[in-house]
């Protein structure tokens, strides 16, 4: 990964792209931050790497639980918001298959990623699953999870789940779908 994926130390949220030439575009990158009161929130950032002649393109979706809670802003104090773990991040490379079976759940046409088993990936370090799954209760939109376990590690798995809302959900739908092609041929 490049320097751009190490966290900003100041504030704990990847690092902004920085082009050495000021004509360079910036790497695609979105990221959803979504904290809460209890300090077990998540947030999920995405960079798209397109085909080219020497490698396919895939998608990163890199997990951080929250860190931190957010400080209401008190006299003499300003707000702080809420940090999250982009040292101790779970980083997963999704190919054309995997963004097509995301798509299925986002799209509505799947309650959850490979009927409800998830998308395993096995390295020589780790397993790590991914899922998605559609929810109506208790709240309505669509949750994106990571479970990864170090190979011969006796510690539980480390996990990471944010729960997208249904503005948010048809908006990576719609991201996600025009990446298809890129993604499979390059630009």
């Amino acid at each position: 990964m490049n320097a751009n994926a190490n966290p900003n130390p100041e504030t704990d949220r990847p690092a902004a792209a920085v082009p050495a030439d000021p004509q360079k575009a910036y790497p695609p990158r979105l990221v959803f931050y979504h904290p809460n009161s209890k300090g077990t929130g998540c947030a999920v950032q995405f960079d798209f790497r397109p085909a080219a002649s020497d490698r396919e393109g895939c998608l990163f979706a890199a997990f951080a639980n929250q860190k931190s809670l957010a400080a209401g802003a008190r006299p003499g104090n300003s707000r702080q918001a809420a940090t999250f773990n982009w040292t101790d991040k779970i980083t997963v490379k999704l190919n054309f298959h995997d963004v097509c079976q995301l798509l299925l759940v986002l799209a509505g046409k799947a309650p959850k990623t490979a009927d409800g088993k998830g998308l395993y990936h096995d390295t020589g370090e780790a397993t790590t699953v991914i899922n998605m799954a559609r929810q109506t209760e208790p709240v309505s939109g669509v949750s994106f999870e990571v479970s990864k376990k170090r190979k011969g590690d006796s510690a539980a798995p480390q996990r990471s789940r944010i729960l997208f809302t249904d503005a948010e959900a048809f908006g990576l739908y719609r991201l996600l779908d025009a990446t298809l092609l890129p993604l499979a041929f390059g630009r």
